[in-house]
This record gives C-alpha cells, sequence and structure tokens, in this order.
C-alpha cells in the first residue's frame, strides 16, 4: 500500500493507494474512494488488499481528517464543501473512466457529484449511503441557530492517556471490532503536548450543520443518475440507509442493491464480499 498527496486550491489533501503512480498520469481506469464522516482513507485499506491490484484505487482523507490539512479558522465544513473537494481532486486525474466509491457520507457526496458532472464518471458504488441527508424547511431557523451557538462555544481538544483509550471510546460509539477500530483510528490520532494523544481530526467537523436541504430540493439536485451504480448495505447497517433507499432509489437508473454481513462499515468488516461485488461492477462497466 502506497502513500500519496494531492494539492487542491489551497489544501493537501493526504491518502492511501494500491498504486504508486501520480493520480494524475493514469490514462485508462482509475477508483477514487470517499470515505464517511469522522473516518479516513484507511477504511478503505481492507478493500484495497482485496481487489486487483491492476485497477488503481485512491482513497484520500477529507479536510479535517486523518492526514490532511484543516480548513481555514475562519472557514467551516459544509457538506457542498466536500463536493467541491471531490471535483477539484478529480480534475486533476486525466483517466478516461473514472470510478467513484463512497463510504456513508462520502456516497452522499459522490452522488451529488455524479448528478452534477455524469460525463467524468463511468460507474458509481455507494456503501451504506445513498440520497441526501435532509431536514424539513420549517427546521431551518432551528439547524442556524443551534450550529452559531455550538460555534460561539469554541473547541478543545481533549487529550487522553494512550492510544488504546481513544480506540475504545470510538469502539463505544461504533458496530465494529477491535481490529476494524484499530486500523481505522491509526490515521486519526497524533501524539498530545501533554505526553498522550489526541484526534488529529479537525473538532470542527462534529459541528452541527447550519444549513441541510429540504427533500425537494434534495430530489432536484439529483434528478436522474444514469451511470451503473452499486448499492452495497450491511445486514446490520444503519436503518436511515433503507430509509433514504426507499426515498430515492428512483433517481439511480441503473441502480443494483446488495446485502453483505456488518454493520455500517461492512466494507471493512466483509472486505472480501465487497471486494468481489465492486470488482465485478467496475468489470461491467468497462474497467479493464
Amino acid at each position: 500500500m502506497h502513500t500519496f498527496s494531492i494539492n487542491n486550491r489551497a489544501l493537501t489533501l493526504c491518502g492511501l493507494s494500491n498504486s504508486a503512480q501520480t493520480l494524475s498520469l493514469h490514462q485508462d481506469d482509475v477508483v477514487i474512494a470517499c470515505h464517511g464522516w469522522q473516518d479516513n482513507s484507511a477504511s478503505f485499506a481492507p478493500l484495497m488488499r482485496e481487489l486487483s491490484p491492476q485497477l488503481p484505487l485512491y482513497a484520500f482523507d477529507w479536510p479535517g481528517h486523518g492526514l490532511s490539512q484543516w480548513r481555514h479558522p475562519q472557514a467551516h465544513y459544509y457538506f457542498i464543501d466536500y463536493v467541491d473537494d471531490l471535483h477539484q481532486v478529480i480534475s486533476q486525474c486525466q483517466a478516461q473512466r473514472v470510478h467513484l466509491v463512497g463510504h456513508s457520507l462520502g456516497a452522499m457526496v459522490a452522488s451529488l457529484y455524479v448528478a452534477c458532472f455524469p460525463e467524468r464518471i463511468a460507474s458509481l458504488t455507494l456503501i451504506e449511503g445513498i440520497g441526501l441527508v435532509c431536514a424539513e424547511p420549517e427546521e431551518a431557523k432551528a439547524l442556524l441557530m443551534r450550529a452559531l451557538a455550538q460555534r460561539a462555544r469554541g473547541d478543545k481538544i481533549r487529550e487522553y492517556p494512550t492510544s488504546d483509550d481513544l480506540v475504545a471510546r470510538r469502539l463505544a460509539i461504533s458496530d465494529f471490532d477491535e481490529q476494524v477500530g484499530n486500523e481505522l483510528m491509526a490515521r486519526n490520532i497524533e501524539p498530545g503536548p501533554e505526553g498522550g494523544v489526541r484526534l488529529r481530526t479537525d473538532p470542527r467537523i462534529k459541528h452541527y450543520s447550519a444549513f441541510r436541504y429540504s427533500e425537494p430540493q434534495a430530489h432536484a439536485l439529483l434528478d436522474t443518475i444514469e451511470v451503473p451504480t452499486l448499492l452495497i448495505k450491511g445486514t446490520e447497517g444503519y436503518a436511515m440507509v433503507h430509509q433514504n433507499e426507499h426515498k430515492f432509489a428512483h433517481h439511480y437508473s441503473q441502480l443494483s442493491a446488495k446485502v453483505v454481513a456488518g454493520g455500517h462499515h461492512c466494507h471493512m468488516q466483509s472486505a472480501y464480499e465487497c471486494a468481489q461485488l465492486i470488482g465485478a461492477h467496475l468489470h461491467q462497466s468497462g474497467a479493464r
């Protein structure tokens, strides 16, 4: 497995890849993977070990996550900014066919990107995420006020005695085991100034969203996504994924849904099964 970095307008994004070649140099097929909220590119490491190394896969850390830079101190982490981050990454890729794989937040970002720029994408794989997270119009004011109140309180980065303590904290609110937790969290932990450890992630990524699309806006944005799309769900995955599948599946004109063992991080828990499904999907979508 190889590390890489890529420069966007104002940030350097870091990631993991099964290819030593620079992303911009590939000419045929490239897979770009987008991880979920509070995760990082290591969430795709089990898939990389199972997928064919002949197909280059690049998984980058979103800004504020993993080893990537944080956004400017006066900036925040709006959903639409992640779409712009992905747009900047793909704009630097010269491959003839780009295949997107997204998990959770990454799946929603990838969906909106494909809806806007379908000419760049040959296939779409969604893992435990489909459609968009929405809010009712009457919730807009409350969302804004809650977000502004949280920003005013400021953030303090807590330090922990050991990495095991931080992993245990993540396991307490997650649906995966210690092995998955250790692989995922290793990229999110750094030494603290007082001799312990702390999260590398920007605490602002946890801020309440100040804005969400309404459901009619989400439907208008997604319109019709015509690229071949694979949705992978975990047997113990999030209920919201099933709810959003019911709401938004009709936007994906070539949608195939599969279920594998595991929870919200089923691509880490059932990496071999997911790799088999994704490999077949990519092959059927023209990947060589």
